[in-house]
């Protein structure tokens, strides 16, 4: 082999060896944390199923609050499943409620751009808007019942 040759070899050696680690990293540590939200929202699902067996369940999204809840939507109300199994699940409806149109507002009050806007659980039920400008998330929280505001936090990266 020429010495191009060996330095070529060497380079795409060292390159998949960077991947290799690279995707073991990943898998111990964000492939760990999205296996287990599964587990948790599976666990959540089939306990909403055994005990509510006519929900017609259309998305499911881990919430954690002050105790973590899966909520599910369906099309007129939210069930809030907690992951601790001693705790009873939450029914709210959402008819009176638009999730669009509190978190347009959010955003417009708040200004940046929307990252996310969900149903939430932390002691009642909630709607949760969070919008980022610059170098600072501002997290904002509206009553599920009315849309009323609770309270907003803003964390700056520095």
């Amino acid at each position: 082999m020429t010495r191009k040759t060996k330095v070529v070899v060497a380079f795409m050696t060292a390159l998949i060896g960077v991947v290799i680690v690279f995707s073991g990293i990943y898998w111990f540590t964000v492939g760990h944390t999205e296996r287990t939200k599964d587990k948790m929202i599976e666990a959540a699902r089939e306990r909403l199923e055994t005990e509510q067996p006519s929900v017609n369940i259309e998305r499911a999204e881990l919430y954690n609050g002050t105790e973590p809840y899966v909520v599910f939507e369906e099309t007129d109300q939210v069930q809030f499943v907690p992951v601790d199994d001693k705790l009873p699940i939450v029914t709210r409806d959402i008819a009176s409620v638009d999730l669009d149109q509190v978190c347009a507002e959010s955003v417009a009050e708040t200004g940046g751009s929307l990252v996310s806007c969900k149903y939430g659980f932390d002691e009642r039920a909630l709607i949760e808007v969070v919008t980022k400008s610059g170098a600072s998330y501002t997290y904002s929280y509206y009553t599920l019942q009315a849309g009323e505001f609770i309270r907003r936090v803003q964390l700056t990266d520095s």
